[in-house]
């Protein structure tokens, strides 16, 4: 599998330090004027949290300057000013939070405040805290043996592995809850469902976790089976991460018909272009291909998984999208 290190989020806090002079002598204190302008101050929803939860509402400002003077201000406006900051280096630290309070990224900044020096910029960089991974896999206790097992690798959003531990899985009613505590970011999650040794069926999903949020949802893992019927079905994960969906033609295959899956994502942000993601191909949670928007087969007769992996160097972008294929005999 091929992983990129991708760039941390580019939200940026404009400060604009407009200095104030008197008429004879120089100034001791400044106003502090901050634009808060960033193409992503206002952002689309993840797979798991809500879009409210990942839209940035407000931002709190503090610092400490000199003489001990120190600043705390917090705005959802996209201007502010604070005025009579002594002239000096200033230690400025900001955190974005939705607006339920959750803190969602944060960024720091050590600037000199003269006459001189009237502008600067911060960063938010980093993203803040960390929140809880919980998801239920299912499937049909009646189309497994009885050491069924179930396999599942986690990577953060660098490519890193992630150690998860599997529970135990009730067998007999065919579920088990993969559950983390993780810190905030992009998440890649992998699983695979054997029985007698033999893969049956598996799942991959792109997470984001949140400040004290637990992420939480549930997947049917389909065990294939033989039908006279060809049906898809699109599930499209969101941005940050990316959403796109899945077509296959023909539309209405044959019993040994060559199949080709098309992937289309369908809500990139200007300035990107499907030429500059990477989109991988997985069936039953196995990597079938790399780096292509689409992917061609003879599929066998049965319902067969195929998801697709998306990433993009921006912060959170990672997503994925899956159809079921259902080959006639």
């Amino acid at each position: 599998m091929k992983h990129r290190t991708l760039p941390l989020l580019g939200l940026i806090l404009l400060l604009a330090l407009v200095i104030g002079c008197e008429n004879s002598g120089e100034a001791t204190s400044t106003t502090l004027r901050l634009n808060l302008a960033s193409e992503r101050f206002r952002t689309s929803r993840s797979l798991l949290p809500t879009a409210e939860e990942l839209t940035i509402a407000s931002v709190r400002i503090t610092g400490t300057g000199p003489k001990g003077q120190t600043i705390d201000v917090q705005s959802t406006d996209q201007v502010v000013e604070i005025g009579n900051l002594t002239i000096g280096t200033w230690t400025l630290h900001a955190v974005g939070s939705n607006s339920s309070g959750v803190a969602l990224v944060s960024g720091n900044l050590t600037t000199l405040l003269s006459s001189v020096t009237n502008e600067a910029t911060l960063q938010l960089t980093e993203l803040v805290g960390e929140g809880s991974l919980s998801i239920q896999f299912s499937w049909d206790p009646d189309q497994v043996a009885s050491d069924v097992r179930l396999e599942a690798q986690l990577f953060d959003q660098n490519g890193t592995t992630v150690a998860l531990n599997v529970g135990a899985l009730n067998t007999t009613e065919g579920t088990v809850t993969l559950a983390k505590t993780l810190p905030a970011g992009s998440y890649f999650l992998k699983v695979q469902l054997y029985s007698q040794n033999v893969l049956v069926s598996g799942a991959t999903h792109a997470l984001r976790i949140l400040d004290g949020v637990t992420s939480s949802g549930s997947t049917e893992l389909v065990i294939g089976d033989l039908s006279t019927a060809y049906t898809i079905m699109v599930v499209n994960n969101t941005m940050l991460p990316i959403e796109g969906i899945i077509t296959a033609s023909p539309a209405e295959a044959k019993a040994g018909d060559e199949v080709t899956l098309s992937y289309t994502p369908n809500n990139l942000p200007e300035g990107v272009n499907v030429d500059s993601l990477q989109i991988d191909w997985y069936c039953e949670g196995i990597l079938v291909q790399e780096a292509n928007a689409d992917f061609t087969s003879f599929p066998l007769a049965g319902v067969h998984r195929y998801d697709v992996i998306v990433n993009h160097e921006r912060l959170g972008s990672l997503g994925s999208s899956t159809i079921l294929l259902d080959m006639p005999r």
